[in-house]
């Protein structure tokens, strides 16, 4: 599927750019500025270092992320705030209009979902449920249509085996 590929070559492509340091990590994490300091000065205290030395630490980086990723600090995911903040911000740059009586920028539920339709049809429930942040019997009953599906595929295959011709 087209569409299949042109979603999950462009993760992976990201995946391997970030390199994150354990399987773990969120899909999207949350790179809050906020977030993140608080993310490194919590993590780095909970070690034991003292405060002028999280500081000196701060500042060898550009960027907490790059710290929390030197160090395998997970930081947690975007939030949906996050997701229509930036989407907000990406679509007026993009000068994309949105006729929707809700909404006048690109909304993160469609991604999202789609997001979980691709993982669930790559790598399985359990995979998904895992990335989405929400249980395998959630994840099984927002996506049971593909399970459908493909039981129905497996239901005329059989038949066509057993009969000799396609329903």
């Amino acid at each position: 599927m087209d569409w299949t590929r042109n979603t999950i070559s462009p993760l992976r492509s990201y995946r391997q750019l970030l390199d994150p340091p354990t399987d773990r990590w969120p899909v999207f994490p949350a790179f809050d500025t906020r977030t993140l300091a608080g993310l490194v000065q919590d993590e780095l205290a909970d070690r034991g270092e003292r405060l002028d030395a999280i500081a000196e630490r701060r500042e060898e980086y550009a960027r907490d992320i790059l710290l929390a990723l030197e160090e395998g600090f997970q930081p947690p995911s975007i939030t949906t705030d996050g997701a229509r903040s930036i989407l907000q911000r990406l679509s007026e740059a993009a000068e994309i209009d949105i006729d929707h009586p809700k909404h006048d920028y690109l909304a993160p539920h469609g991604g999202r979902r789609g997001m979980g339709e691709v993982l669930v049809r790559a790598f399985g429930y359990t995979v998904a449920a895992r990335y989405l942040d929400n249980s395998e019997e959630m994840v099984r009953e927002r996506y049971s249509h593909i399970e459908a599906g493909e039981l129905g595929d497996v239901a005329t295959e059989t038949l066509t085996e057993v009969d000799g011709h396609p329903l």
